[in-house]
């Protein structure tokens, strides 16, 4: 009874909470899950490769276990909360077929390679993420192993770009457009740059050169269908806005942008 607003939990807390007699509030977020993949890595420069890591991984298992059912899987970069996300960016994207990530590994060369995931376990997520995806490459096939950092260690890699795949999380964005220009540059520049595409960016760039919404989503489509040939990551999902409210607090909402906002919040005697 000490507290009044809980921020930012992890979707696992939520039954404990409740059972404390707390009120969870959540919303659909607006900061992106996803696994890179360092696509300057000699195993994993084949498009092909990256298409086989991508029908390997069921994203919407992963998001329903990570998230208790409050988000669904999202493989654009693209959030769920956005009036720009469409049904389609789901279906476009490789689907789960572990059977086609072996035939499609062993087309691009893959002879049982190590494939290393970073991860940390300061970040819940980041950990469960990568223990899902290592089980799911290791039973497609791939010679997956976690290879567990403490945070420091594995940002330093993200910021040279030293890795193969490594669990991650960009913070909210307002604009799909936003996001879209975190993950992308060039990596000769910008090692952390993660969509090293002239085809992408030329796209981005045209998705800030209008504001009519219809042109806009059009463009995010093109975007995502992109994304889905050269697969240069693997979005999982985004995450949601789950938040606490002692009994006594009215009027209080979760917000995609997970911080707290207190206007029109009161609190009964």
């Amino acid at each position: 009874g000490q507290v009044d607003v809980v921020s930012t939990i992890q979707p696992s807390r939520m039954e404990d909470l409740k059972s404390k007699g707390a009120t969870i509030l959540s919303a659909p977020g607006l900061s992106m899950t996803a696994m890179l993949i360092q696509t300057n890595d000699p195993l994993l420069s084949n498009p092909k490769m990256r298409q086989a890591l991508a029908h390997a991984v069921d994203i919407s298992q992963i998001a329903a276990a990570r998230t208790n059912g409050l988000a669904k899987a999202d493989p654009s970069a693209v959030a769920p909360a956005t009036a720009f996300y469409d049904d389609s960016f789901s279906s476009q994207w490789p689907q789960y077929d572990p059977q086609k990530a072996q035939t499609m590994a062993a087309e691009a060369g893959y002879k049982g390679e190590k494939l290393k995931i970073q991860t940390n376990t300061r970040y819940q997520g980041m950990y469960e993420n990568s223990v899902l995806l290592q089980a799911m490459l290791s039973a497609a096939g791939f010679n997956a192993e976690l290879e567990v950092l403490d945070w420091a260690a594995q940002l330093d890699n993200y910021l040279a770009g030293k890795f193969q795949l490594q669990s991650f999380g960009f913070s909210a964005r307002f604009d799909p457009s936003l996001m879209y220009s975190t993950i992308m540059g060039d990596k000769k520049t910008d090692p952390t740059a993660q969509w090293d595409s002239p085809k992408a960016w030329e796209l981005s760039l045209k998705s800030v050169a209008t504001d009519k919404f219809d042109e806009r989503k059009a463009v995010f489509k093109q975007l995502h269908a992109l994304m889905a040939e050269e697969v240069p990551m693997l979005g999982l999902y985004f995450e949601p806005s789950v938040e606490a409210t002692s009994s006594k607090v009215k009027g209080y909402t979760a917000w995609p942008a997970e911080n707290p906002r207190t206007w029109g919040v009161w609190k009964s005697e």
